[in-house]
């Protein structure tokens, strides 16, 4: 392992450079023939379902998530791993009791579905509830991507603006000329760089230290006392406690979020939309997994080289600022700039899905509904990409 560098050098510039473009090309190949909304929005609704499951997972994780878990087994211990146990029962509920309903109606908006049992009003106050939401969460989640990042880049916190810019200009430009078959396919490509850059974490320590000798064979004393079930209100997560989150958190998603609906109906028919969804499960389970292992590394590298921890920083109690500051300062040239692209990516995986589910709202809600939409196909094509960059220019700004 390479000695501490001061940021990124030219060759980590251009590995992000090369990948901010990639991106834009897949958006100008999907989106050259482009004929209707269906395209645009549900990619004529007979999309490959791994590729769906994998944008499923990818639109639901975000940079904090991806940096912060690392930092929470480090400092807190492995305990909110046990969330997966919940992953085999929100399957049966998801693919066997939701999903043949949704499938069924093959709709473009999940809130099309509310007005038909609950009336006009709930559909609007269902679209409006979402659009605020991922308006907020994009623009506050692609802020604190930012300010993270600038401390991987090794430059101070005036660059947040030009670094929320330049993720944003990227992100917004592939989806609102792409629609959601580009959104989909650079979420594979984002998987792939967020899985890897945390592999080559784990390489790294483990060539450093000759072995596996990172990995824990005890407790650690400085993490918590995390028992399987704790009515305490002092005592911050318990296995129990952490399944029924998870459980909640990921059906009320699959089942209420129109990031996640929309996908289903990208798919062919129930069956289809089923195995996307295991494909989901499956990914994230391999990537809590994989970051949990990061974290484990981490530890055991910092423990037998504490000389190497900078003053400011305590692996317990700055755990979440372990995993950036060893990105930044302790690996190679060019493995730096693929792992700080893996960061990029989630951003960027955020505001794509965010902006391409809220234009799918805003058409379908409210101007389609109300007739307000353009004459003719193609101008409601051209409507609905202009209108994704409106709402990714919103986001950037908020």
């Amino acid at each position: 392992m390479h000695g501490s560098t001061a940021g990124l050098q030219l060759i980590d510039w251009i590995c992000i450079g090369l990948y901010a473009c990639s991106t834009i090309g897949i958006g100008w190949y999907f989106g050259r023939n482009q004929r209707s909304t269906k395209e645009y929005f549900v990619g004529r609704g007979h999309m490959n379902p791994v590729l769906i499951g994998v944008s499923l997972f990818v639109t639901l994780l975000s940079t904090i998530s991806y940096l912060s878990k690392p930092g929470e087994v480090l400092g807190k211990g492995p305990m909110l791993l046990t969330s997966l146990l919940a992953y085999p029962i929100v399957f049966y509920i998801v693919g066997y009791l939701l999903l043949p309903v949704y499938m069924k109606q093959r709709v473009t908006s999940a809130y099309e579905l509310l007005e038909s049992r609950l009336g006009l009003s709930a559909r609007i106050l269902g679209g409006l509830m979402f659009i605020m939401l991922r308006l907020v969460w994009m623009s506050l989640l692609v802020y604190l991507a930012a300010r993270a990042m600038t401390v991987m880049m090794g430059v101070s916190e005036e660059w947040i603006p030009a670094v929320v810019l330049a993720t944003g200009l990227v992100a917004v430009l592939y989806t609102s000329v792409g629609g959601l078959q580009a959104v989909v396919v650079t979420d594979l490509l984002q998987f792939l760089l967020l899985l890897a850059g945390a592999v080559l974490v784990i390489a790294m320590i483990t060539v450093e230290m000759g072995g596996f000798g990172w990995f824990p064979t005890e407790w650690n004393s400085q993490w918590d006392v995390q028992p399987i079930i704790s009515f305490d209100p002092r005592v911050r997560i318990s296995v129990i406690g952490s399944m029924i989150s998870m459980g909640t958190w990921l059906v009320c998603t699959a089942g209420g979020d129109q990031t996640s609906v929309q996908r289903f109906m990208a798919t062919e028919d129930a069956t289809a939309a089923r195995r996307a969804y295991a494909i989901q499960l499956t990914a994230s389970a391999t990537v809590a997994i994989v970051l949990g292992l990061v974290g484990f590394a981490l530890l055991g590298y910092f423990a037998s080289n504490p000389e190497r921890l900078p003053e400011h920083l305590d692996l317990y109690s700055d755990a979440d600022d372990v995993f950036p500051w060893f990105i930044a300062h302790r690996l190679p040239i060019g493995v730096a700039g693929l792992v700080v692209s893996a960061m990029f990516a989630a951003a960027m995986s955020s505001i794509d899905s965010g902006v391409n589910s809220i234009t799918a709202v805003v058409m379908t809600d409210f101007l389609d509904r109300f007739g307000k939409q353009p004459r003719t196909e193609r101008g409601h094509v051209i409507a609905a990409k202009l209108l994704a960059f409106a709402i990714g220019g919103t986001v950037v700004l908020g």
